[in-house]
Order: structure tokens, then C-alpha cells, then sequence
């Protein structure tokens, strides 16, 4: 009978004046190796490799990007084992080691250049290619995926999703650490739950996709999200007030709920820039300045058109410094992400969060 066992675990890295260092444990067999351990029922793999992290080395991460996947098989009392390993690219996020001296010998920081050298003398030989690739990725462009990943708001606002739905982007977005989920109303709770002592923070709509409800009623479902845990409040504009030119109107719905969000929570003003013509999209954003609000938005993502470059310019163009532009509707692509972020976006809409995030030296599986 042939057993099939999966791990997973990471190369944890900092840096420190400028320069890369690598986590390295030694093993109870004297090999220097990189932490990982046995996958649970129902754990996503990169919870593993955080929680692997953690008990062998005290060391609490962020996940960055998967690096590969090593496969090999040996023999245990007369049966044949296939083991899968799957390595994560992973930033401490703390600095104190704690070992757990019952798995390893020890483990410590090293520079990276010394890390290849105990890797090569020292380490297992089916490691090693796995080892340089995240090497590599930490020398290479893997580092801004964690910058891109602090920018996202990681999204799913689909009338057909479902708690198992929301429980699990709660989870990834805890291993990548993204700067919030964004999900519907009936969910804040949910979220709120999942997300409990993480930095993630939980963003709802308010008025969501038309913005066509009344005021009294935006305000309404956004002292209820309030109160169920939300943190950010994406809230749409009545467009035919401001398609008639009623500015004032316009004014005074964003301003009712940035007065009850208060110290609460941020709002995002949603302006579904693909329905108006420059002119009243300026209009918009003067609104949502003079209500207070903390961030521009360009769509809701059920338009015919979701964030393009040439808005996300002219948003910035408004706003200059005074307000976040958050850039949603498409963006599925790190492509997508970067052109955003150039433009002038400081926070990005996606429901492919973690695929905007991982690097270009990542392995298939990982998508």
C-alpha cells in the first residue's frame, strides 16, 4: 500500500541594515534544512508553513510567495511513501527566536550569502534548488509583492458567496497579510470573527453596486456594520444626483456616513468612473473631499468597465495628496496591479489577491 504525505514550510528572511538574512534550523539529524511540517485536515498549506515556522523556530510570519514544490518518495516499514513539500516565501515579522529544542538543535539568522554556503556543505541535496530559487526571489522582484500585498484590498462581492467562500479568503488574506478583506454586509460579522487579532482589516459596501438607496438607509447599514466589526466602508454615490448636477445632494449623502464612521472606520467613496464624463467625476471627487472622506474608489466591479489607468490618473490628479485612490474592477494581474499603483493608486481592489502577489519565479501549483 503506497501513503501519500504532505508538508509545507518556507524560507523565512529579514533584512537588516539593508541587507538579507536567512533563517536556517538545524535538524535532529544535523542536516541544516528549512522549517516545515505536516499539513492538518483542512489547513491551507500556507497556514502550515506559517504555523511550522512558528512552533519549530518562534518566529511569526507573512507569506510572500510560493518558491516549489520538492517530491520524492521512500520506504517505511515495507510501504512506499510519496511525500510533497511545498516551500513558501515567507518575511518575519517578528525577531525573537524561541527554538523548540524537541524538533531541532537550532536554528539562527545568517547572512545570505553564508546561508548558500551551509546550505551547500550542510544542507539536503533535494532542498537545495528550492533554497536558491527563494534566494534568488528575495534578491529579486518578490520583495515589492510584499509591498503590493499591504495595498490590497483582497475581494469577494459576489451575490453567491458563501460563508465557506468568506471563511477562506479570511484565511489567505492572513497569510499574505493583505490590508483588508472586502466583503458584503451579511458578512462583517463572519469576517470580523476570522480576522481577530490579525492587521487585516474588514472593509464592507455600503449602498452597494448602485448607490441609489436613500441616505437615512446608507446610514443605517453603515452604523450596522459598524457594530458587527467593519473597519472600512466602500460606499457608493447616488451617480443620477450627480449626473443632474446636484453636488449638494451628492455632498451631504457622503458626508452622513463619513459623520457616523467618524474615528471608526475610513470611507471610500465609489464613483463608478466608466458612467461619467471627466468633468463629473471631478465634481464627484470634490464632493467626497469636502465630506471628509479618506479615499476615491473607481468602480464597484458590476459596471461595463471596472479601474482603468487614465481614471486612476485624473483621480490622483484631483486629489493630489489629500486622499487615498483605490483602484477596483478587473485588476487580475500583477501587470494590472503595478500600472495602477504607477498611476497613482495607494490601494488596489482585487478578488486575486494572492495571485497579484506572487512572484514571476513562482511555481504553477501555487496559482
Amino acid at each position: 500500500m503506497n501513503l501519500q504525505i504532505r508538508v509545507a514550510g518556507g524560507l523565512v528572511y529579514r533584512f537588516i541594515d539593508g541587507e538579507p538574512q536567512i533563517l536556517l534550523i538545524e535538524d535532529r539529524f544535523s542536516h541544516i534544512t528549512l522549517p516545515k511540517g505536516h499539513v492538518e485536515a483542512d489547513e491551507l498549506l500556507e497556514e502550515t508553513a506559517l504555523r511550522e515556522i512558528e512552533e519549530e523556530t518562534g518566529i511569526i510570519g507573512r507569506i510572500v510567495s510560493p518558491i516549489g514544490k520538492v517530491s520524492y518518495t521512500f520506504t517505511h516499514e515495507d510501504e512506499t511513501v510519496r511525500k510533497d513539500a511545498y516551500y513558501y516565501l515567507v518575511e518575519a515579522i517578528t525577531d525573537e527566536i524561541l527554538p523548540q529544542f524537541t524538533e531541532i538543535k537550532g536554528v539562527r539568522f545568517v547572512s545570505a550569502e553564508e546561508a548558500e554556503r551551509i546550505m551547500k556543505e550542510q544542507g539536503y541535496e533535494n532542498n537545495f534548488a528550492i533554497f536558491t530559487t527563494g534566494l534568488d526571489m528575495v534578491r529579486q522582484e518578490a520583495l515589492s509583492g510584499t509591498l503590493l500585498a499591504s495595498m490590497i484590498d483582497s475581494t469577494l462581492l459576489a451575490p453567491t458567496a458563501s460563508p465557506t467562500e468568506v471563511i477562506r479568503l479570511c484565511r489567505e488574506a492572513r497569510t499574505y497579510q493583505f490590508a483588508s478583506v472586502c466583503i458584503n454586509p451579511i458578512f462583517v460579522r463572519l469576517a470580523a470573527e476570522h480576522l481577530g487579532g490579525s492587521p487585516v482589516k474588514v472593509c464592507t459596501v455600503i449602498g452597494f453596486p448602485l448607490g441609489a438607496t436613500k441616505t437615512e438607509v446608507k446610514v443605517a447599514e453603515a452604523l450596522r456594520a459598524l457594530a458587527e466589526g467593519a473597519e472600512e466602508l466602500d460606499m457608493v454615490i447616488p451617480l443620477g444626483y450627480l449626473k443632474a448636477n446636484d453636488v449638494l445632494r451628492v455632498e451631504a449623502d457622503i458626508r452622513a456616513v463619513v459623520e457616523v464612521a467618524a474615528e471608526r472606520a475610513q470611507v471610500k467613496v465609489i464613483l463608478e468612473t466608466a458612467l461619467l464624463t471627466d468633468d463629473e467625476i471631478r465634481a464627484g471627487v470634490l464632493c467626497a473631499i469636502r465630506a471628509g472622506a479618506q479615499f476615491v474608489k473607481t468602480s464597484t466591479g458590476f459596471a461595463k468597465q471596472g479601474a482603468t489607468v487614465e481614471a486612476v490618473c485624473l483621480l490622483r490628479e484631483i486629489v493630489g495628496d489629500q486622499l487615498g485612490v483605490k483602484a477596483s474592477g478587473g485588476i487580475r494581474t500583477r501587470f494590472d496591479a503595478d500600472a495602477m499603483i504607477a498611476a497613482g493608486a495607494t490601494r488596489i481592489g482585487t478578488s486575486a489577491g494572492a495571485k497579484l502577489v506572487i512572484s514571476n519565479l513562482a511555481p504553477a501549483w501555487s496559482v
